[in-house]
């Protein structure tokens, strides 16, 4: 790669002045500008599609049923030697446990009224059974659960389907339960969710980009949600819909969101590049008002040698157009053993606006310190994340965040 020699001094001067340190001794040991319009050695991946399910029958913490001498339980999370404490959830999980659809025939919780009644009549004869001649019916969803959740953040909800539509049941549970709870009998009440006399429900649990067992940020005692004893029943009569203690076969199935794409290219744009005129951009070409739903959109650098190197300090420029209602955010991260294990440094939504809106805080830098001296092979990765509905300022524009400058200097030595 040839650098800009004059943006490279003009760079080391304004370095030097701000750090205080004498001439002889700062050194740059990376920097790119993107500005010929190729990127040698950077890739992008969209982190959608190697994602796995994570919801599976385990025996680990499972209910206590005492009719049962291996217990078994629906258990989001896992088992995993680099988490902290060896078990729970990692960041940026969006994991679904859907029961199959559930028949529960005509609910008659609307449409009373004798007008409506008599309009399912033609020439006499009823088109179907007269609604008051049908048993009403009240379907409710009860089951076993425990769950471990960083609180304000993570969140683990119950779902129905509305003509296509995922609608939330409950508030969302985060927090600790205190081990194994159940909702009783009353459970959640279901008439609003059946379309056609039909139901679908799913468990859904979503975590953010930090703070889990994965980073050590939120210990947990086997997050993120267990549950068991799942039914589905009429409260009023007692008939069984759908059952499942996870004691034998089971008919609810993990799943996770489709494959979202990679957003990430570089672009030839005067206004949303920081030294012109060529920038990394994570957004769509189609319609720069709106970053789309569900992406974790990664770009690296290459590797970079930092071994004979100390007090190192990262430097970037970044714009963002990511106002956010909805927990849309991008984060940055380091790795020092070549993208093996990562170190979050930051994690920032805003909208920066306008052309000059370049991020103050990757020019202050994150220092490297912490990390250098656990190996050498230095990678630089940020990561776009949106939820179900995207992101974007409701106006043509740059809608989602670039990447243009950045740099690493420091002190040389072991």
């Amino acid at each position: 790669m040839e650098i800009n020699r004059y943006a490279c001094g003009v760079l080391l001067v304004m370095i030097l002045a701000l750090s205080g340190h004498s001439a002889w001794a700062q050194v740059l040991f990376y920097y790119e500008n993107f500005d010929e319009g190729h990127a040698p050695g950077w890739t992008t991946e969209d982190l959608t599609a190697s994602d796995v399910t994570r919801f599976h029958v385990d025996t680990y913490l499972a209910y206590d049923d005492p009719d049962v001498e291996e217990d078994h339980s629906w258990w989001c999370g896992e088992l995993n030697p680099a988490f902290d404490g060896g078990d729970g959830y990692g960041n940026c999980w969006d994991q679904r446990l859907e029961l199959p659809p559930i028949d529960v025939g005509f609910v008659a919780t609307e449409e009373r009224s004798w007008g409506t009644i008599k309009a399912r009549y033609r020439n006499g004869v009823p088109a179907e059974p007269p609604l008051r001649d049908r048993p009403a019916i009240l379907p409710v969803l009860t089951f076993a659960y425990r769950y471990d959740i960083e609180p304000g953040y993570d969140y683990a909800w119950i779902e129905y389907d509305s003509l296509g539509v995922w609608r939330a049941i409950n508030a969302g549970y985060d927090g600790s339960s205190g081990g194994w709870q159940d909702t009783g009998p009353y459970g959640f009440d279901l008439t609003h969710c059946s379309v056609g006399g039909q139901i679908k429900l799913r468990f859904r649990f979503v975590s953010d980009g930090a703070w889990s067992d994965e980073d050590g940020l939120y210990p947990t005692d086997g997050g993120a949600i267990q549950v068991d004893n799942i039914l589905v029943y009429d409260y009023l009569s007692g008939h069984e819909y759908f059952f499942e203690d996870c004691e034998g076969a089971v008919e609810c199935t993990p799943r996770i969101p489709d494959p979202a794409g990679d957003y990430w290219h570089l672009v030839t744009d005067l206004c949303s590049s920081y030294s012109d005129p060529h920038s990394w951009w994570c957004g769509d070409d189609a319609d720069t008002s709106l970053i789309p739903p569900n992406l974790r959109n990664a770009l690296y650098s290459p590797i970079i040698d930092l071994s004979d190197t100390y007090d190192c300090t990262l430097r970037n420029a970044v714009h963002a157009e990511v106002p956010t209602i909805d927990n849309d955010y991008w984060t940055e991260a380091v790795s020092l053993d070549g993208g093996v294990t990562w170190h979050q440094t930051a994690a920032w939504w805003g909208d920066f606006d306008g052309c000059d809106g370049w991020g103050s805080s990757g020019f202050a830098g994150v220092s490297l310190e912490p990390y250098a001296w656990d190996g050498h092979d230095f990678v630089f990765r940020i990561t776009m994340h949106t939820t179900d509905n995207g992101c974007g300022p409701g106006v043509a524009g740059g809608a989602g965040i670039n990447l243009d400058d950045i740099w690493i200097e420091g002190w040389p030595g072991p």
